[in-house]
């Protein structure tokens, strides 16, 4: 008797655990699984990217991704239009067009965050602004970064 009543509850087990298998494959059966590289923002804030290069386009992307607004704009008519808007806390944009970007940003109370293409451009622009970045070296966490310190910084 004990022996049929063990074997009676090794075969409903072997029966009812095929759904319990199934456990963890729930999320392949939406399509996607989770994502764990995604950078999030702390403190969203309100970016402008100026530039035209493909560089520029998957840097907004990705800001936006994070949780930051992010606006990208190729010419000087409308970085001039935008940062006179006041609507932003930082402005992404190479070196090279830190002219364009001082001279349109009429209230001044916008972050520069300049993008130097070489190191003996990040040395020069290091004379001018506290924080610089370096296209062939920074990564989109070193971004979220200098764009968190600065949001907190204003706060």
């Amino acid at each position: 008797m004990k022996v049929k009543f063990a074997l009676l509850v090794v075969v409903l087990a072997v029966l009812f655990s095929g759904s319990a298998l199934a456990c963890g494959d729930s999320l392949y059966h939406v399509g996607k699984g989770v994502s764990y590289r995604v950078y999030t923002a702390p403190l969203p804030g309100s970016v402008l990217v100026y530039g035209q290069s493909e560089g520029a386009k998957q840097l907004a992307e990705a800001l936006a991704q994070s949780g930051h607004g992010v606006r990208l704009v190729d010419n000087e008519m409308d970085l001039s239009t935008e940062l006179q808007s006041g609507n932003y806390d930082v402005v992404i944009a190479p070196y090279s067009e830190h002219a364009a970007v001082e001279s349109s940003d009429g209230t001044g109370g916008v972050t520069y965050l300049p993008v130097a293409t070489s190191k003996d451009e990040e040395k020069v622009a290091e004379q001018n602004y506290s924080k610089v970045m370096l296209a062939e070296r920074d990564e989109i966490k070193h971004y979220l970064k200098a764009i968190h310190k600065t949001l907190k910084s204003k706060t």
